[in-house]
């Protein structure tokens, strides 16, 4: 410990050693000339967006400092002060982030769909990562479907409806009764056609030949419940088809002063999804409209013994919709309504036969008339190899109804008769039968080989006739 004058010697000696160590420290904490290159760099690691500014002031605020410190060390006594130099790199301070508007980002990009991913996905990187990024996306070009219009349902309906007509047909026979007496009868139906032609004569209007079928007489009702007289001009059962014609005259005479034809569509470019709406005169009464998609755009059905080739929809087809239009989304009629599964363990499935095939058969059937068709009047199953050794019986097609006054009945055909050839072409099935008469032509006498009772064999001769007359 020391003693007072000791300390007062000891106090000159260590103000003289203070004095040198302030020299020294003020020299040591002087501050050293930056680097611009390396602050450039430092800069560019941490950040692009250094405040050039700020950092001359800093460094101005450093050299005043030190010219300070040079003056206190010019006054009455040593002055020790502590400098301290930090090399100060300007970050950009983190954005304040708007979660609302982020929030509101997304549902705008949730709500465009596709074409916004590349939006979404930047809006989303912008909000979590600290610092933004810039990336350049390229555009693609997109092909947008040609059917969208957006026309309305109603727009739709009202484009259509006035092509569209309500037929009523009247059928007159007699009924035989346990074939001891016979009693007239007349039968009333309904359906629906729709317009696709008219010149300064006449209008020509599609519907299905089951409609029409048989009837003594045909009428069609047009828009503003005008009814006139119709008549056939051609048929193709096989199709389902039929074309009706309306004369001009028929049509003023009835104050009719104009009419709409109805515009045709590509069915080829039908999707399962695609929306359609059945017009028609559902019930007989009266035109009305119901909607739904395509549900299949190829599907097999059989309509009266004719199998067709059809699309399946599920919009309502009623009684009565036959022959009226079934319309895509652009207004055009890309089906023909034909049938319904009948059935109450099924809901909404319709058929249509598609306007692809319609639109040759109807100008064929409006310019030509009805072609004719080779018919020999029965209706029939097939023998298959398999039926034929389980119940011993020949292979070839089964006769199960025989047509009054047809040519099978004139050539000696019965019910349970099996055919097997047909001028010396044997006959595996009913579908190979049908190609062989479809080869004939109508008034033809062909060479029939049937077995009665599954052991006797009959060669007949047949007639061929015309089904279309």
């Amino acid at each position: 410990m020391f003693e007072p004058e000791d300390m007062n010697q000891n106090n000159k000696k260590n103000e003289t050693e203070n004095s040198e160590m302030t020299e020294n420290k003020v020299a040591a904490t002087e501050p050293e000339p930056i680097d611009e290159t390396m602050t450039e760099n430092v800069m560019g690691e941490e950040t692009q967006t250094m405040d050039e500014e700020r950092l001359d002031q800093e460094e101005a605020h450093v050299e005043a400092d030190h010219e300070k410190t040079n003056e206190d060390e010019k006054g009455d006594g040593p002055t020790v002060r502590e400098y301290h130099y930090e090399e100060q790199v300007k970050k950009t301070p983190k954005k304040r982030r708007n979660w609302g508007k982020f929030i509101a980002a997304c549902l705008i990009v949730s709500i465009a769909g596709g074409a916004s991913i590349g939006a979404g996905y930047g809006a989303v990187k912008y909000y979590l990562e600290d610092e933004p990024t810039v990336t350049k996306t390229p555009v693609i070009a997109q092909k947008v479907s040609s059917n969208v219009t957006g026309m309305s349902a109603v727009d739709i309906i009202k484009g259509v409806k006035p092509s569209v007509v309500s037929i009523s047909t009247k059928v007159s026979g007699t009924a035989d009764y346990f074939g001891s007496f016979s009693v007239p009868y007349e039968s009333n139906g309904v359906g629906s056609g729709v317009i696709f032609f008219s010149d300064d004569a006449k209008i020509a209007i599609a519907t299905n030949n089951h409609v029409i079928d048989g009837a003594t007489s045909i009428y069609v009702t047009l828009e503003g419940d005008v009814t006139v007289p119709a008549k056939v001009v051609g048929t193709k059962s096989e199709s389902d088809l039929a074309v009706l014609t309306v004369s001009w005259n028929d049509l003023k005479s009835a104050g009719v002063k104009d009419v709409s034809v109805a515009s045709f569509g590509d069915s080829d470019s039908l999707e399962v999804g695609d929306s359609v709406i059945a017009i028609g005169n559902a019930m007989g009464m009266g035109l009305s409209a119901t909607d739904g998609m395509v549900s299949m755009t190829e599907q097999n059905i059989n309509v009266e013994g004719n199998q067709l080739t059809v699309l399946q929809t599920s919009a309502a087809i009623n009684g009565g919709n036959s022959g009226g239009p079934l319309v895509n989304s652009a207004g055009e009629v890309v089906g023909i309504n034909t049938a319904k599964y009948n059935s109450s363990m099924a809901e909404g499935m319709g058929y249509a036969i598609p306007s692809n095939v319609i639109v040759p058969i109807v100008e064929e059937l409006l310019e030509n008339g009805t072609q004719p068709k080779p018919y020999i009047g029965i209706k029939g199953t097939s023998i298959t190899s398999e039926n034929a050794n389980l119940y011993k019986l020949p292979v070839g097609a089964l006769i199960m109804e025989v047509t009054e006054g047809g040519p099978a009945e004139k050539a000696g055909i019965m019910v349970g008769d099996i055919i097997t050839s047909v001028n010396g072409k044997t006959v595996m099935d009913m579908d190979s039968l049908v190609q062989i008469i479809g080869e004939t032509k109508v008034g033809d006498t062909v060479d029939v080989h049937v077995v009665r009772n599954g052991e006797t064999g009959h060669d007949l001769k047949l007639i061929i006739a015309d089904k279309n007359n």
